[in-house]
């Protein structure tokens, strides 16, 4: 359980606790946080970045170090590790119904403006692994300074579940 200096009672409500925090931020920043949560039949997926066998296939900015094909490539290995974790999670991807949303994070160079193009490489897997029926989906891809471990590319997703 996280706790905070001044937060032990485990009684109180959470309106009380943040009420008991002040504006210096303090605690534990080593926090593991769940890869997926489910909520009213829906799974959210945290971000991946582009990491196969532990080792990153890439870093550093899109439009600069990462070229076209391997920022889209990142962006597949990206999906692919959100398909990873939803089937660990649930154990089958055949019990998703369709999948919702996909958020594209692109690391871009300050010139680079083809992140939906990158966004395809995500897609792809997607519409590849369910086809249109379960895996047509909507896309966010949006260009950021920088990514976790320096990947040039993180994907989070919405998935829904079949009742």
């Amino acid at each position: 359980m996280l706790s905070s200096p001044g937060l032990q009672e485990e009684y109180m409500s959470a309106d009380q606790k943040l009420a008991n925090l002040s504006a210096k931020p303090h605690g534990n920043y080593n926090i593991t946080l769940a890869p997926i949560r489910e909520l009213n039949n829906s799974f959210y997926v945290s971000g991946q970045v582009a990491r196969r066998n532990d080792q990153m296939i890439a870093t550093g900015l899109v439009g600069r170090e990462v070229n076209m094909e391997l920022a889209q490539e990142c962006a597949w290995v990206c999906a692919i590790n959100v398909l990873e974790s939803v089937q660990k999670a649930i154990g089958s991807l055949d019990k998703v119904e369709y999948v919702a949303r996909l958020g594209i994070y692109v690391a871009s160079a300050d010139d680079f403006s083809d992140q939906h193009l990158v966004g395809h490489g995500a897609s792809q897997v997607i519409l590849d692994v369910f086809g249109p029926e379960v895996g047509l989906h909507t896309r966010t891809a949006i260009g950021v300074k920088s990514l976790p471990l320096n990947s040039p590319v993180e994907v989070d997703a919405i998935f829904v579940l079949k009742k």
